[in-house]
């Protein structure tokens, strides 16, 4: 008799001698090639044997080829070792891109991290100050150097680190200002025998209607201190008309000259009274500033980004003047 045991798709052939047991053949083949091997009871007797020996050693010479060949591999690509040397590769790389764009922002929570460590009591009082004397702020957008208006704000409340801000005179803006670097000047005031009158901070939320900011809070800055706003000295004008100056409304920019001016300063400043005249504080390399006295109706619009027209003159001696620029 012959037994065959089969295990799945791998089976084990034995040849077994019908009389004594014992085993005469016993092989290892592959199941693509059962339909190669068939049994025959050889002339009635007691002994099995292959009907085509010399193609089943040829097929169980590819099966053994093929076995030392793949042997060492597991049949399915192994997916947690290829996710794990992409992660491998990926994630650094993300993140080095992430702390290179959001540097800014991680430099800045560093250093006030520090700041709030050492000087906690000294920016308390001073946030204070700012918040009790509703202090105006001027906020510009910062990168480096004073860029573009946003704003006029008060501190209404500094909370958690954050600085919330009651809005004025806001500027239409489409730029996304979260995590934007800002400056805020103040009219100057001093802390502990220094100066302070600005600081850089980061917009840590905001609210906006379409291109309207509606609700705007900053985060705590690093530090506060005293940064010079202007690049030229300013000169004070001690006698009214020592600068004259004449402005006509800057819509009859072609025809000024053909008549009087809408302000003028005066040369003797007792003859005129409580008429409406200009009057110039200060020079500067950069302009000048100057004041409206007793102003009343007819006066050309002067709110802020209206145009005038102006021609000076400096009576200010030859060796002391300072270029102006209109």
């Amino acid at each position: 008799m012959a037994a065959i045991l089969l295990d799945f798709k791998w089976f084990i052939c034995v040849i077994i001698h019908a009389g004594t047991g014992k085993g005469y053949h016993l092989c290892k083949c592959f199941s693509a090639g059962v339909s190669g091997v068939n049994l025959l009871n050889l002339n009635g007797g007691n002994m099995l044997d292959f009907l085509a020996p010399h193609d089943f050693l040829a097929q169980l010479d590819y099966l053994r080829d093929v076995q030392r060949n793949f042997g060492g591999m597991s049949g399915r690509l192994d997916m947690f070792t290829v996710f794990t040397k992409i992660l491998t590769v990926v994630v650094p790389l993300v993140a080095v891109v992430a702390a290179w764009y959001y540097r800014h922002i991680f430099l800045f929570g560093a250093l006030r991290f520090v700041a709030r460590l050492f000087s906690r009591r000294s920016r308390r009082i001073v946030e204070n100050y700012l918040v009790s004397k509703g202090v105006m702020l001027d906020i510009y957008l910062y990168n480096g150097g004073v860029g573009r208006k946003l704003c006029n704000a008060r501190i209404s409340s500094v909370v958690g680190g954050r600085m919330k801000l009651s809005l004025a005179n806001v500027s239409p803006t489409g730029l996304k200002l979260k995590n934007q670097r800002v400056i805020c000047f103040c009219k100057p005031f001093a802390y502990s025998g220094r100066k302070i009158n600005a600081f850089v901070s980061l917009v840590g939320q905001v609210t906006k209607r379409g291109s309207v900011i509606k609700e705007m809070a900053l985060l705590t800055p690093v530090r506060y201190r005293f940064v010079i706003r202007r690049k030229h000295v300013r000169r004070a004008v001690s006698r009214e008309g020592a600068v004259r100056v004449k402005a006509w409304d800057g819509r009859r920019r072609k025809t000024f000259w053909m008549g009087k001016p809408d302000l003028q300063t005066v040369n003797n400043p007792a003859r005129y009274g409580n008429k409406t005249r200009l009057s110039v504080e200060n020079i500067s390399a950069g302009g000048m500033r100057m004041f409206i006295l007793h102003p009343k109706g007819q006066m050309p619009p002067l709110s802020a980004g209206n145009q005038l027209v102006c021609e000076s003159a400096s009576g200010i001696p030859r060796q002391k003047n300072i270029p102006i620029s209109m």
